[in-house]
């Protein structure tokens, strides 16, 4: 397996498509958060 190397090379890349994958995983979060608590609130 070559990933290591393959890592060195696309570092940028893989930096960038992971920070954007936590900021749309931070989002959903915060969406289901904001949807329990109005749901809670409602009831």
């Amino acid at each position: 397996m070559l990933t290591g190397e393959r890592v060195k090379v696309d570092s940028s890349d893989v930096r960038s498509y992971y920070s954007h994958g936590s900021i749309v995983i931070s989002g959903k979060l915060i969406k289901s958060r904001i949807g329990s608590s109005l749901k809670t609130v409602r009831h």
